[in-house]
């Protein structure tokens, strides 16, 4: 398949497809949908684009690259599935997975590894999955495919670019509320400026902090007893448990960012309700995108996922904001 193969995930598809040609792709995706959203399919041609031997930056499905991926025979595409019968992704599959993409490719430019229903890693398996995400093989993708993001550590969610394909019926987190209020109202505002912009900049800031002061009063403080020798390490760990905590909340938030201005984007294209993440705010979203080109409601979901990107890079989180959100003027 090619990438103007995929309708339905019009959105997704040239957003990858835009990352091939600026040379911009992130080492780990997480493409979350429900089962026939097409996950499966997009991750496939992503890896033929990687490595396609006819097309630059898309796939044409007939070399010999391309059939040995469609056929799951490429020497350095690798796919994990639950084991049949207990329905779990264990550790010694991702072991053997994580030993096999680090490797150099013996064809490909790109090698890919992919992990169908993600969300059936066991926590064994999970926590060994981190190690390879917080150190990716250099010339490698690595694409998670999940109905259920919520069964997965906050830790892999955070390291991971989340891609949504259609809706997942899961109830929306408070801070995903929040966030949805302050676009509504963000999206009313017109003209929009910098003013508008930076009281944006502003409340997502005190949502975040608001959410970080949250995580950190769930995770019980050292007792005072702790021997001095020690103390330093659980310290430490705590200070792990917090952030990883916090980035798994944070990502929702951000998720939700990606998915209005993606809806947005589905909208200039003239697309109905039934195909958006917000679809009961279609009206806010068509007078968000009145007169909107196409162009500049991709520019502005560019700067959403360039926000997520550098916040992954360890970026400093004001600063990853606010150009993230000045490019949406």
């Amino acid at each position: 398949m090619s990438f103007d193969d995929f309708s339905g995930d019009r959105a997704v598809a040239e957003r990858l497809q835009r990352s091939l040609r600026e040379n911009r792709l992130a080492h780990a995706y997480l493409f979350a949908g429900p089962r026939g959203s097409g996950k499966r399919a997009v991750a496939a041609t992503l890896a033929q684009a990687l490595n396609c031997l006819q097309r630059k930056h898309d796939a044409c499905g007939r070399c010999k690259s391309c059939l040995d991926i469609e056929k799951g025979s490429h020497p350095d595409v690798h796919w994990v599935k639950p084991e049949s019968k207990s329905r779990q992704i264990k550790i010694d599959q991702i072991r053997e997975f994580t030993n096999a993409i680090a490797l150099k490719p013996m064809d490909a430019r790109v090698k890919v590894g992919v992990i169908t229903d993600a969300e059936c890693m066991n926590e064994a398996a999970q926590n060994a999955f981190l190690k390879t995400l917080e150190e990716p093989p250099s010339r490698t993708v690595i694409l998670l495919l999940t109905g259920e993001p919520q069964r997965l550590l906050p830790t892999i969610l955070s390291r991971c670019l989340r891609l949504s394909f259609g809706a997942i019926l899961t109830e929306r987190t408070p801070e995903q509320e929040r966030t949805l209020s302050l676009l509504v109202e963000f999206a009313a505002a017109q003209p929009r400026g910098i003013a508008h912009v930076y009281r944006l900049h502003a409340a997502l800031t005190k949502l975040l902090g608001e959410i970080r002061a949250s995580v950190e009063e769930t995770v019980p403080p050292l007792d005072e007893d702790v021997e001095a020798e020690g103390r330093e390490k659980l310290e430490k760990e705590r200070a792990a448990q917090i952030e990883g905590e916090y980035r798994g909340r944070r990502e929702r938030v951000l998720e939700e960012l990606y998915t209005w201005f993606a809806d947005a984007l589905l909208c200039v294209s003239g697309a109905e309700a039934a195909v958006l993440a917000h679809g009961d705010h279609l009206d806010e979203l068509r007078r968000a995108t009145a007169g909107l080109s196409w162009e500049r409601a991709a520019a502005q979901l560019d700067a959403v996922e360039g926000i997520r990107d550098a916040l992954a890079r360890h970026i400093s989180e004001p600063f990853a904001l606010e150009v993230g959100l000045l490019k949406l003027i």
